[in-house]
Order: structure tokens, then C-alpha cells, then sequence
């Protein structure tokens, strides 16, 4: 199925990415001017292009939009991040494409559900500020684009299921789409209990997550400290005497090591591998 993929930056590219993973085929139309995140971060736009064959499409001249029409009279989705209104005025908005093609499923990554910011321009930390997350979500709010990234999975839903119905007009709201991830805290889950969190190897890290009694009590088993099985929930700070056990414990071995003697005991810890970017996002599995 042909997705035609109009947008730039991160959420919309991201979209298409792993449209092109999960088998689509996505056709990247560049607009004249390029990219701006090709020049402010050429190794994630090099990954986010990755798997999408590309042509430039002027849609401000009459070929342009021509060539638009064209390829979606035969495609199957459509990806588009302007602003609202834009793609209307231009000729090739959802009701002008959907007239060629009422099989299209037109899906467009916009900033605001709200009426009055609507239209209006806006980057991740603005959508985030916007639905009240800055706060919940901390440090991550600089570091990683989380509406960014939750809208381009709610793009990839909503792509998904206008194929399903046949076709459809879409909007996804990155100001909102973050709030998928706004869960209330759970408790135990920041690395500051000695059965979650991470460990100095001899070599590496290794990362621990016995939350559920009976693995705490499988790991306490196997690392021959049975006295330990009462401590899971115990503080990871140098106050307590069990944390720093662990540490001297996990620091006598290399991390390899640690991740293949956890696989022989049915234990969740892993080796935690360098920064790496993945070659492809799979998020499932063909089994016979």
C-alpha cells in the first residue's frame, strides 16, 4: 500500500518511518526548500528518511499540485504536519484529495485541538506546556519529544484504521497526544528501590527489575543472600546497608556475565547495551 509522505521535522517523518517498517510503502515528498532538521540533525533525518524513496513536489505550482493529485488517485494514506488550512488553500486538502481518491485515508499531525490555537504554530515543549505536563513529566520534557513521538503512533493508528474503514479524514493532536503517557506515578518505578533499578558492573551496567515477590525471591535465592528477601523495596541511597551489598555484588562481576547467569536462573536483568539507534521498528512478530 502507498503512503504518500508529506511531512518534516520529527513527529510526521517518524510516522512514516515506521509505516515503511511495518511493510508500507512510503513515498517521501520534499518540499523545494529540504528540511530543516537535515541541517540541525543530520543523523536522525538520515534515519528517519531511511526506508523512503523521495522526490521533490513544489506544491506552490500548478505541476506540483498536479503531481500530488496524481499519486493519490493510488495511494492508500496520505501524511501531512502544515498547518491547518494550508493544504486547503493550495487545492490539495482531505476533501479535494478524497474527491479523486475515496479510498485515501488523509492524516494530518496537527499542533492544537483548540479552536483558538488551532492553526497556530507550536514545538514539543509548547504542546506539552499546553496540556499541563511539563511538571509530570520532568527533565524528559528537554531531553526526548514526547508529544513528538506519541503523535507520530497516534498518526500510525489513525493511518492504520482508515485503511481498515476504507478511507477517512484525520486529525492527530500533538498537544494531546502526550497525554497517552501521563499516567499517574507508579510508585517503585524510578530507580529508587534496590529490586528496580541500575547497577556498576565490573564491566558495563546490568539493570534489575525483581518488582514481583517471587522474582525478588528467585534472584535472593540464586545469589545465595536468602537474608535479602525482605529488602526489596528498601531505598537505593547509601543509607542502606542491602543496596550497597548489591552494588559490591554486581560490581565483581562483568555485566555479560550477569545477563547470561540471570538467563540460566529465569531472572529479569539485562546488560545494558551503548547508545545505538535501531536499524528498524518491528513492533511485532509474523509467527506461523
Amino acid at each position: 500500500m502507498l503512503v504518500l509522505d508529506l511531512t518534516r521535522l520529527l513527529p510526521g517523518p517518524l510516522a512514516g518511518r515506521i509505516l515503511a517498517d511495518i511493510g508500507y510503502d512510503v513515498l517521501r515528498l520534499a518540499a523545494p526548500g529540504g528540511d530543516l532538521l537535515e541541517l540541525a540533525a543530520p543523523e536522525a533525518y538520515a534515519w528517519l528518511a531511511g526506508g523512503k524513496p523521495s522526490e521533490t513536489v513544489d506544491l506552490k505550482t500548478p505541476a506540483g499540485v498536479g503531481r500530488l493529485r496524481d499519486l493519490a488517485r493510488e495511494a492508500a494514506v496520505l501524511l501531512e504536519t502544515n498547518r491547518p488550512g494550508v493544504m486547503e488553500r493550495l487545492g490539495v486538502g482531505p476533501d479535494a484529495l478524497r474527491a479523486i481518491n475515496p479510498r485515501l485515508t488523509y492524516v494530518r499531525i496537527a499542533g492544537y485541538r483548540d479552536p483558538e490555537f488551532h492553526a497556530a504554530p507550536g514545538h514539543d515543549l509548547a504542546y506539552l506546556a499546553a496540556d499541563g505536563l511539563l511538571e509530570r513529566f520532568g527533565p524528559a520534557s528537554a531531553a526526548m519529544q514526547i508529544a513528538d513521538g506519541t503523535g507520530a503512533f497516534w498518526a500510525v493508528i489513525a493511518a492504520q484504521e482508515g485503511v481498515r474503514r476504507g478511507g477517512g479524514f484525520f486529525e492527530v493532536y500533538l498537544a494531546e497526544a502526550a497525554r497517552a503517557l501521563a499516567y499517574p506515578p507508579v510508585p517503585g518505578l524510578d530507580g529508587g528501590r534496590v529490586c528496580y533499578g541500575a547497577y556498576p558492573a565490573a564491566e558495563g551496567r546490568v539493570v534489575l527489575a525483581a518488582l514481583e515477590p517471587h522474582l525478588w525471591d528467585r534472584f535472593c535465592a540464586a545469589a545465595g543472600r536468602p537474608g535479602w528477601a525482605a529488602e526489596a523495596y528498601g531505598p537505593a541511597e547509601a543509607a542502606n546497608p542491602v543496596w550497597l551489598e548489591l552494588c559490591a555484588l554486581f560490581a565483581a562481576r562483568p555485566a555479560a556475565e550477569w545477563e547470561r547467569w540471570a538467563l540460566d536462573h529465569g531472572l529479569p536483568l539485562r546488560a545494558a547495551a551503548p547508545p545505538q539507534t535501531p536499524a528498524a521498528i518491528l513492533p511485532w512478530q509474523d509467527r506461523p
